[in-house]
């Protein structure tokens, strides 16, 4: 799922939920913005049905984006569970976002692996 959210929705949407959402700091007139958002459309077959894809305009959410830490665009920051797993800023290729992607899916489940056998 796609969304974007603002300072107000973005506890609803990242915060308050158990699945994997990836966070995505842009600006209209970046050109790397708009490559990282292809770049999240090309990996989108990795997230579960329950995972989400959030933008977050910079220039909208200055506040937001000063709250959060966010100096620059593209900034990526990857959710699970609510809480921040992972960032990066900048563009990367499709493979370092699978790659991603797909370290922070393997982490949060051997965690909860360990959890319940604890």
């Amino acid at each position: 799922m796609l969304c974007v959210v603002d300072k107000d929705s973005f506890n609803e949407h990242v915060l308050h939920t158990r699945s994997m959402v990836l966070v995505n700091f842009w600006a209209w007139w970046s050109d790397e913005c708009r490559t990282m958002s292809s770049l999240m459309r090309n990996v989108a077959y990795l997230l579960d049905e329950e995972d989400t894809i959030v933008q977050v305009d910079w220039d909208q959410q200055k506040k937001l984006a000063q709250e959060l830490e966010v100096f620059g665009v593209p900034t990526l920051l990857m959710y699970i569970s609510g809480r921040e797993v992972a960032r990066r800023s900048g563009t990367m290729s499709n493979d370092d976002l699978a790659k991603l992607i797909i370290e922070a899916k393997n982490r949060e489940q051997n965690e909860w692996k360990h959890f319940e056998s604890g």
